[in-house]
C-alpha cells in the first residue's frame, strides 16, 4: 500500500488536522477561561498548574517527544516492508516498556508527593505544597492513559489515519470542560477537576484503541523479531529521551525560579504559555504532526527534496503566524481582563502583566513552530546526536536567561528566556542542517517573500487600526461603550474585523506577489 503524501494530500491532511486542533484547541481556550475563573492566581493556582506541570512534563517526553520521534519512523517502517505480524508484535512490547515505565513513576509519585513538589517547586510555602499533594496523587494518573494514546496515535498516522489522533483532544477537552462547569456551578473540590482531567485522559485512549483495531492493526507475541524491531525504537528513543529531557528539564527549571517570585507567578506564566499554545498547537503541531511521517518516507524516497519542503513550511508558518502574533499582541491585556479573570480573581495589575507575560511569550512563535518541524527532519534523518546538541545549546541559553531574567527584570525575564532560546534552537537547526546535510535554505527566495509579505502587513495593520479606532470613537458616544470596551462585546467587534483583514491577507497575496507552495 502507497502511504506517500503529496502536496494536495500534505494541504488537505494539515486541514483536516487542524480544524480538528483549532476545535480541541478552541475547547482548551474554554478550559483554561473556566480554570482561570475557578483559581483565578494565587497559592491554590499555582499549585494546581505546578501539579500538572508534572505529568505533562513526562507525557512530552514519552507521549509527544522522544517516543513518537522513535516508535513513529519504526512502525513506518514495519508497515512498509509487508510483514502483517510486525506492526502488531512491535506495538505490544512498546506498550509493555513504555507503559512500565509510565506505571513505576506512578508508584514512585504516589509514595513520595511531597518530595516530588518540594524538587519542583523548592520556593513552595508549606500552604501550596499542601495544596499540590492530593492535586499531583490525581493528576499523575493522566500520564498512564495520553502516553497509550500516542502510541496509537503513532500507529495510525503511520498509515495517514490522522482524524483518531486529532479529535482525542476533543473528547478530553469536553470531559474536562464539563467536570469545571459542575465543579463551579456547585462549588465542588477542586479535586473533582483533576479527576475530570484523568477521566478525560481515559476516554481520549479509548477512543484511539477502538480505531486502532477498526484499521485492521492488533496486538502480537514479544517474538524474537519484535525485540530486534524494538531495539531500532530504543536504539532512536535514549539519544531523543535526552533531547526532549533537556527542553522539559528547562521548562521545570523556569517553574522552579518562578516558585520564588510572588504568590501568584507561576500561575501568570502558566496562563501566557496556554495562550500562546493555542495557535503553536492548532498550526505548528498539526504541520509538523503530518510532516513527520511523510519526511519519514521522503529521506527513503526523495531525499533532496527536503530543501525545497523546509524552505516553503517556512514561508506558510511565517505567513500565518505574523498576523496571529500581531493579534494577539495587541489583544493580550483584555484577554486577560474580559475573558479570563474576574475582579474578585485577579487584580488589574495582575491582569496587565499577565498580558505583557502572553506579549513576550507570541513574540516566539514564528521560531516555536519551526523547530517542531525543523527537528522532525532530524528525526526522519536518524540524526538524534545532532538534535540533542542543538537541544542542549538551546536549553543552557534557556536556563542561563531564567536566572538572568528573575534577577533583573523577573517574571518577564523568565518568559523572555523562553522565546531567546526558540530563536537559538531555529538557527541552530538550521547551521547543522546546511553544515552537516549541505542543505540550502535559498535565503535570497525567503527574503524575497519576506519583504512583499512585510509591506502587505504594514498596510493590513494600518486598515485594522483605522477601523478599530473609529468604531470605538462612534461606540463612546453612546450607552453601549462599556460593554464593547471593557466586556465580552469587545470581541463582538475584534473578531470579525481581524478575520476580515486576514481573509483579506488571503486573497490578495498574489497582488503582491507572494507565492506559497502549499496555498497554490
Amino acid at each position: 500500500m502507497n502511504h506517500y503524501l503529496n502536496k494536495k494530500a500534505i494541504v488537505k491532511k494539515t486541514i483536516g488536522v487542524g480544524i480538528m486542533t483549532l476545535l480541541s484547541r478552541g475547547l482548551g481556550f474554554v478550559r483554561d477561561i473556566l480554570v482561570a475563573r475557578l483559581f483565578g492566581v494565587g497559592a491554590i493556582a499555582d499549585a494546581f498548574f505546578t501539579s500538572i506541570k508534572i505529568p505533562n512534563f513526562f507525557r512530552n517526553i514519552l507521549g509527544e517527544g522522544a517516543m513518537s520521534a522513535s516508535f513513529v519512523p519504526a512502525f513506518v517502517k514495519s508497515v512498509k516492508d509487508g510483514n502483517k505480524n510486525d506492526p502488531h508484535e512491535l506495538m505490544t512490547i512498546s506498550f509493555i516498556f513504555f507503559e512500565g515505565i509510565v506505571i513505576l513513576l506512578y508508584i514512585f509519585v504516589l509514595l513520595f508527593t511531597p518530595t516530588v513538589i518540594k524538587i519542583i517547586a523548592p520556593g513552595f510555602s508549606q500552604i501550596q505544597i499542601n495544596y499540590a499533594v492530593p492535586f499531583l496523587r490525581i493528576l499523575f494518573l493522566f500520564l498512564l492513559f495520553i502516553s497509550s494514546s500516542a502510541l496509537l496515535s503513532g500507529a495510525l498516522q503511520s498509515i495517514n489515519k490522522f482524524f483518531a489522533p486529532a479529535f482525542g483532544p476533543v473528547l478530553w477537552n469536553i470531559t474536562y470542560i464539563i467536570t469545571l462547569t459542575l465543579t463551579l456551578s456547585y462549588t465542588l473540590s477542586p479535586l473533582w477537576v483533576c479527576i475530570g482531567c484523568v477521566t478525560g485522559g481515559l476516554i481520549q485512549a479509548l477512543f484511539n484503541l477502538y480505531f486502532y483495531l477498526k484499521y485492521k492493526f492488533s496486538f502480537g507475541l514479544v517474538t524474537k523479531r519484535a525485540l530486534l524491531l524494538f531495539k531500532n525504537v530504543l536504539a532512536k528513543f535514549l539519544p531523543c529521551l535526552l533531547g526532549v529531557s533537556i527542553v522539559e528539564l528547562n521548562l521545570f527549571v523556569g517553574t522552579s525560579i518562578a516558585s520564588f517570585l510572588p504568590t501568584g507567578s507561576p500561575s501568570i506564566l502558566y496562563y501566557g504559555s496556554r495562550l500562546m499554545n493555542l495557535p503553536l498547537g492548532t498550526f505548528g503541531v498539526a504541520i509538523s504532526s503530518i510532516l513527520l511521517t511523510h519526511f519519514s518516507r521522503m529521506v527513503l524516497y526523495a531525499p533532496k527534496r527536503l530543501n525545497f519542503y523546509i524552505l516553503e513550511v517556512t514561508k506558510v508558518i511565517t505567513w500565518v503566524i505574523i498576523p496571529t502574533t500581531i493579534f494577539i499582541m495587541f489583544v493580550s491585556r483584555q484577554i486577560f481582563a474580559t475573558l479570563f479573570f474576574s475582579k474578585s480573581t485577579c487584580s488589574p495589575e495582575q491582569m496587565s502583566i499577565s498580558g505583557l507575560v502572553l506579549s513576550i511569550y507570541v513574540s516566539g512563535l514564528i521560531f516555536f513552530c519551526l523547530n517542531k518541524v525543523l527537528l522532525n527532519v532530524f528525526y526522519s534523518l536518524k540524526d538524534t546526536k545532532t538534535t540533542t546538541k542543538i537541544i542542549l545549546t538551546a536549553a543552557i541559553v534557556n536556563i542561563l536567561g531564567d536566572l538572568i531574567g528573575m534577577l533583573t527584570i523577573g517574571i518577564y525575564g523568565i518568559a523572555a528566556s523562553l522565546v531567546i532560546s526558540g530563536v537559538t534552537l531555529t538557527f541552530s537547526c538550521f547551521y547543522f542542517l546546511h553544515t552537516k546535510y549541505k542543505f540550502d535554505f535559498y535565503l535570497g527566495n525567503y527574503l524575497n517573500f519576506l519583504w512583499r509579505y512585510s509591506i502587505q502587513i504594514i498596510i493590513a495593520v494600518l486598515i485594522f487600526l483605522i477601523s478599530y479606532f473609529t468604531i470605538f470613537m462612534f461606540l463612546e458616544k453612546t450607552s453601549w461603550y462599556n460593554f464593547f470596551a471593557n466586556n465580552i462585546g469587545y470581541w463582538f467587534i475584534v473578531c470579525p474585523l481581524a478575520t476580515i483583514i486576514m481573509l483579506a491577507i488571503f486573497l490578495t497575496r498574489k497582488l503582491c506577489g507572494i507565492e506559497l507552495y502549499f496555498l497554490s
